[in-house]
């Protein structure tokens, strides 16, 4: 029993320029963001209902095929008919929904019909009606017959609008959702250029600082939070941040194999604030999976990085040598505390709201470039993992007062 989705593109903005699923927020149409959270509700084929497919709608669908998500267009009832098994269900969306991941999995994991509705307010009044008192929220689950019932209907009809009656009709569960959602700006049906406007302005206010980390917290991603307006609506800037932070961290290993720290260290702090944009970037715009593995890999660059920074020093130091194991024990004694430090924050999710006082890369790597030019570099690395660990033994006290009051 698999799951496909049904996205519709059908209607105009208001101004008439553009269809509302190309109406751009965060640097990426409406319909990329909805592909992507139906794809990861479960959906393994998405169908998309147009009327016209002008060539930016072309254009967005083949960035959608290129995050591996199958797409196929549909303009009759009949043409979805041909492609469903009878045992399959379909994630109805309506054109221009933005709504966060959790409503689309709500739905999704539900049984078919189910319906997402929201109370009749002044903050819902552009949703489609569903009753004297509710309105549609954007999402639906049907079964597969609804399709092939509507496919024997003469004449034309509003294909998602119609299968959405037939869930009603049919007495679906009915899913609610708060109409404060609407008024916040986390969900919305964009019908103008404002409306997308406004919902990008709400998800850059509500980026969080980026996770854990000292470093990260108080310097690189306020750093980015600054740009982030200009950065966001930028897809040549979007594109290119992957490769200068991969290039950043090239840059900082090569240093660091020549036996320069410092040279290393400034690098770092570069590939830092480039990982912290790509962290900026993922907390409120859909991405490619591939792009946490990313973020994943220059994290572990940097803790390796760290890790080797007695042995550049050693490198670099007039009369070549092989670092002991006692030049080796600060670096890796702080790459540990470190990644302890990550292990503790993602299996302890209560403590996240202290999260800025845990160490980071970011902080280490800006104490190397402060203290490598004056000749201080031993002792920062002798402090460093001795800081750390008082770092990580204050977070997990004030953790445990805060589990103790709850």
């Amino acid at each position: 029993m698999a799951l496909a989705a049904l996205i519709a593109a059908t209607e105009m903005l208001d101004d008439g320029t553009a269809l509302r699923a190309l109406a751009p927020v965060a640097g990426e149409t409406i319909i990329e963001r909805q592909a992507v959270r139906a794809r990861d509700a479960g959906a393994d084929m998405l169908f998309v209902v147009v009327a016209a497919v002008p060539p930016e709608l072309s254009q967005a669908l083949d960035r959608i095929r290129r995050r591996d998500v199958k797409v196929q267009i549909v303009r009759e009832a009949a043409d979805l008919q041909i492609a469903l098994q009878p045992t399959d269900r379909v994630l109805l969306v309506a054109d221009g929904l933005i709504a966060p991941p959790g409503q689309y999995r709500a739905i999704a994991n539900g049984g078919a019909p189910s319906i997402l509705v929201t109370d009749d307010t002044p903050l819902t009044q552009m949703l489609e009606r569903v009753d004297a008192a509710h309105r549609w929220g954007g999402l639906a689950l049907i079964p597969a017959s609804s399709v092939t019932e509507l496919a024997a209907l003469p004449g034309e009809w509003d294909m998602v609008l119609t299968l959405l009656r037939f869930a009603i009709q049919a007495g679906g569960v009915r899913l609610a959702c708060e109409p404060a959602l609407f008024g916040q700006g986390e969900m919305s049906v964009v019908a103008d250029i404002a409306t997308a406007a406004q919902m990008e302005r709400v998800g850059i206010q509500q980026v969080e600082f980026g996770g854990m980390g000292m470093g990260r917290s108080l310097l690189t991603m306020p750093m980015v939070r600054l740009a982030g307006p200009r950065l966001v609506r930028s897809p040549r800037a979007i594109a290119a941040i992957p490769w200068l932070t991969a290039l950043f961290w090239l840059a900082a290993m090569g240093a660091m194999i020549m036996g320069q720290p410092f040279a290393a260290a400034l690098a770092a702090i570069l590939g830092a604030a480039g990982l912290s944009a790509l962290r900026f970037l993922a907390a409120f715009r859909i991405e490619d999976r591939r792009m946490e593995r990313l973020r994943t890999l220059f994290r572990t660059i940097s803790v390796l990085l760290l890790a080797a920074i007695p042995w550049a020093a050693a490198a670099g130091a007039p009369g070549l040598r092989w670092p002991t194991m006692v030049d080796l024990a600060p670096g890796l004694c702080l790459a540990a505390v470190i990644l302890l430090a990550r292990w503790l924050y993602s299996e302890l999710a209560a403590g996240r709201s202290y999260h800025w006082l845990l160490p980071d890369g970011d902080q280490a790597w800006l104490v190397v470039a402060v203290a490598a030019p004056f000749g201080l570099l031993a002792v920062a690395m002798a402090l460093l993992p001795l800081v750390a660990l008082v770092q990580l033994l204050a977070w997990m006290r004030l953790t445990k007062r805060r589990l103790n009051r709850v």
